[in-house]
């Protein structure tokens, strides 16, 4: 394959979208001792497949999705995860709301998959367990998308053993009206991250272990 100057003019238009320089790109590159810088100015110059493979995977994509005269840019929340870590890592800013709230209902989805009917939570026990970016919200919208009719506002909150001031009710209480179905399931599979779902199930896996010692 003969990776064509197209696909380094559509990775500079990816980077942007979610706010990346040229130097965000050489520390995501480190760890297959790659180097970004530089290469935008060398448009008429060719570069290795090996060196493509590594940048389009930064995306969370393939070669193939840079190499079009028709080029979208993708929303951060479907870029590879350990893109999102960084970006959040190094506190990049991100004004287009939207880019930040995308699939948000997909990963809740997976997070409550497992629940039994009738359990009860609070929002703060779902959003630390989101994926960067999302689990810097303070709230869910529990009526919205995948998520409409599968819980109920209890109108009873929980209070945090910390919070001494006695002006504050403390969060919400949601219950779960019936186990989440599969093909809700299903639809929020396709949505999220590969990595982080993978990533996430050997998590849930590793407490499972932990919590039968």
């Amino acid at each position: 394959m003969i990776i064509s100057q197209t696909f380094l003019l559509n990775v500079s238009i990816a980077r942007k979208h979610i706010n990346l320089d040229e130097s965000d790109l050489d520390n995501l590159l480190k760890e297959y001792n790659s180097k970004y810088t530089g290469l935008e100015k060398k448009l008429k110059k060719t570069i290795s497949l090996e060196q493509a493979y590594h940048i389009a995977k930064v995306f969370n994509r393939t070669i193939e999705d840079f190499i079009t005269d028709d080029f979208t840019p993708f929303d951060l929340i479907t870029t590879h995860i350990k893109t999102q870590e960084y970006i959040q890592q190094n506190v990049k800013t991100i004004k287009d709301q939207n880019i930040i709230t995308k699939f948000i209902n997909a990963y809740v989805i997976i997070v409550i998959k497992d629940f039994e009917k009738g359990a009860q939570f609070t929002n703060s026990d779902i959003i630390p367990k989101l994926p960067p970016i999302h689990n810097q919200e303070s709230s869910i919208d529990w009526t919205a998308g995948l998520l409409k009719g599968l819980v109920t506002n209890t109108n009873s909150f929980r209070k945090s053993s910390h919070d001494n001031d006695p002006k504050n009710r403390g969060e919400a209480i949601y219950q779960l009206n019936d186990q989440v179905p599969k093909d809700v399931i299903d639809k929020a599979i396709k949505k999220v991250d590969a990595f982080w779902l993978k990533k996430f199930h050997q998590e849930a896996k590793n407490k499972l272990l932990s919590d039968k010692k």
